[in-house]
C-alpha cells in the first residue's frame, strides 16, 4: 500500500532503464505518475500502465520547461516528487571530447536538471512541501579515466543536490542524490554512451575502460526494478530522513566506502601542508 496513494510523482527520462522502472514501481505502489521522455511515443507502455505521460527534452529553452512544469503541475493540481533521471554518458579521455560534445553533456546531465528543477521550485515552495531526488553516478566521486566528462557533470549534480538540499529546507522541501552503480539499464547497448570524436592514440587506461564498459552490457549486477524500488520506498516514506547522497548498489556502496576512506588517510597524510597559514 502506498504511503500517500495521491502523492504525484513526476519523472523525466522514462523511456528505458531507470526512469522506465521507477515509473513502474511507482504505480505497482498506488502513487500518480506523470512519466516523460523526448519522445512520447517510447511511453505507450506506461500509459497502458496508467501513467500520464507528457513530452519534455531537457535541453529545451527555459521558458518552454517553465511552460511544461506549468502543464504538468495542472494535471492533479500538484506534484509531490520530481525525480530528475534523464541523461546520458559521454565517454573517453576528455581530451577526445569535442567543445560541443562537452556542452552537450553538460546541457543534459547538468543544466537540463538545474531548468527543470527551478522551474517547479516555485510551486513547491508556495506549497512548503516537495522533494527532488536527483540521478547522479558513482562516477560523481570515483572519477574513472574514459568518463571524465561524464563523471564532471555528476559531480556537479552532486554539488547542486547538497546545496538545494541546504537552501530548500527552510520551505520544507527535501532533495537527494542518488549515486547508482552498475545496473543492467542497457545504457551501452542503447546508445546512451557515446564515445569522443576526437580519436587520439596513446589513452590505454581511458580505451580499456570504455572498451569493458561495452563489453559488459547486460551482465551488470544491478538490478534496476529493485534499485527503483529502494529509490521510491526510501524517498515516499512520510517524514523520513533523506541523507544528501545516496550510494545505489551493492558495488556503489563499497565503493564509495572505500574511497572516503582512502581519502580521509591521504588528507591525514599530507596534513602539514595544509594547515598553519593563518597569521600569527
Amino acid at each position: 500500500m502506498a504511503p500517500n496513494s495521491s502523492a504525484v510523482i513526476l519523472i523525466t527520462g522514462c523511456s528505458t532503464g531507470f526512469g522506465h522502472e521507477l515509473s513502474l514501481v511507482a504505480l505497482d505502489r498506488g502513487f500518480r505518475v506523470i512519466s516523460t521522455a523526448r519522445r512520447l511515443e517510447t511511453l505507450a507502455a506506461l500509459k497502458e500502465k496508467g501513467a500520464e505521460t507528457l513530452a519534455l527534452d531537457v535541453t529545451a529553452p527555459v521558458d518552454e520547461i517553465s511552460a511544461f512544469a506549468a502543464n504538468a503541475w495542472a494535471i492533479y493540481g500538484q506534484v509531490d516528487f520530481l525525480i530528475n533521471n534523464a541523461g546520458y554518458i559521454q565517454g573517453g579521455a576528455i581530451e577526445e571530447n569535442t567543445h560541443e560534445e562537452v556542452l552537450a553533456q553538460f546541457n543534459t546531465n547538468v543544466f537540463g536538471l538545474l531548468n527543470t528543477t527551478n522551474s517547479f521550485l516555485p510551486y513547491f515552495r508556495r506549497r512548503r512541501a516537495g522533494t527532488i531526488v536527483n540521478f547522479s553516478s558513482q562516477g560523481g566521486s570515483l572519477n574513472s579515466p574514459g568518463a571524465g566528462i561524464y563523471s564532471a557533470s555528476k559531480a556537479a549534480v552532486d554539488s547542486l543536490s547538497d546545496v538545494w538540499a541546504r537552501e530548500l529546507a527552510g520551505f520544507g522541501v527535501k532533495c537527494i542524490s542518488i549515486q547508482p552503480g552498475m545496473f543492467r539499464t542497457f545504457v551501452a547497448a542503447s546508445g546512451n554512451m557515446l564515445r569522443g570524436s576526437n580519436r587520439i592514440p596513446g589513452y590505454t587506461a581511458s580505451d580499456k575502460v570504455f572498451v569493458e564498459y561495452n563489453a559488459q552490457a547486460g551482465t551488470e549486477r544491478g538490478d534496476t526494478r529493485k534499485g527503483a524500488a529502494k529509490i521510491i520506498d526510501l524517498v515516499t516514506a512520510p517524514g523520513r530522513e533523506l541523507p544528501l547522497r545516496l550510494p545505489l548498489g551493492n558495488d556503489a556502496f563499497e565503493d564509495l566506502k572505500a574511497l572516503r576512506v582512502q581519502q580521509l588517510a591521504e588528507i591525514e597524510k599530507f596534513k602539514k601542508w595544509s594547515v598553519a597559514t593563518d597569521f600569527d
